[in-house]
């Protein structure tokens, strides 16, 4: 028997909405657009009427609201410290647990005491961690999917088998997003130390020059330096790749017939 044979609509609603939210491809660019739809299937198998996707910054332990389901984003608190409150518990002991009274959690404290308070946002939460590659990386916050009452057990576990389907996907978003973030950091990274080292030298040869002969004799030296690095740069890069055109103007990031009109123009032997 097949696995789609076997979900069937003799089985209970977990098991038919876990099975739902497991199919559901995140093709999604954003991170909310997936989050909703896991509520969306959750909510047409039980009364969920809001639920928040939070991920935890460690290095600025900060928490951030990534996704929101069943109110918008306008007027929902955003961020909040991440070492407070029963979400802080729920990060540090990656247990699940409710949060019965949001006047008192720091992510919700200040919307309960305004005028944008809603009935959708009401005690019990159930506060579920995200476990992925061993790393807590956020909760997900939610009304009982089986109504008020004094214990969860149920909810609990049900809750858990979902933050397990949910956990690696949302860690793969948070990589895609932190990749183009890391390549720009590494860039920059990369042209402060050109920038030191050029600097450094270009310093030493206008130390070693007199200002006032170079202003005399009107040699140029704006144009001699830069034609003196490019042909510097260009020699090195042709020797790096072993005289391989193609190969040279990939490493400098030139097209390769720029790259074949300045060996020409600076008088570079090829090897």
């Amino acid at each position: 028997m097949s696995i789609a044979s076997s979900v069937d609509a003799q089985l209970n609603p977990e098991l038919r909405s876990l099975y739902e939210i497991a199919l559901l491809l995140p093709l999604q660019t954003h991170l909310q657009d997936y989050f909703h739809g896991v509520m969306a299937i959750l909510s047409g198998y039980f009364s969920i009427a809001y639920s928040a996707l939070i991920l935890h910054d460690s290095q600025k332990d900060v928490l951030r609201v990534e996704g929101i389901y069943g109110l918008g984003k306008e007027g929902h608190p955003s961020t909040c410290s991440g070492r407070k409150g029963t979400i802080g518990k729920v990060l540090e002991s990656r247990q699940p647990m409710a949060i019965l009274n949001l006047s008192q959690e720091p992510l919700y404290e200040e919307m309960m005491r305004g005028a944008k308070r809603t009935d959708k946002i009401r005690s019990p939460l159930l506060c579920v961690p995200l476990i992925a590659d061993n790393e807590t990386i956020g909760v997900v916050s939610i009304n009982s999917p089986y109504g008020h009452k004094d214990e969860f057990v149920e909810d609990f576990l049900f809750l858990s088998i979902l933050s397990a389907i949910l956990s690696p996907v949302v860690k793969n978003y948070q990589m895609k997003r932190e990749e183009p973030l890391a390549k720009s950091g590494k860039l920059r990274a990369k042209s402060i130390i050109l920038e030191e080292l050029l600097g450094e030298k270009l310093a030493e040869v206008l130390h070693k020059i007199d200002p006032y002969v170079e202003a005399k004799a009107k040699m140029g030296l704006y144009d001699d330096i830069i034609a003196v690095v490019e042909k510097i740069l260009i020699k090195s890069a042709l020797e790096r790749v072993g005289h391989v055109q193609v190969a040279a103007a990939q490493l400098l990031g030139i097209n390769r017939n720029t790259l074949r009109k300045k060996i020409k123009d600076l008088k570079i032997k090829s090897g």
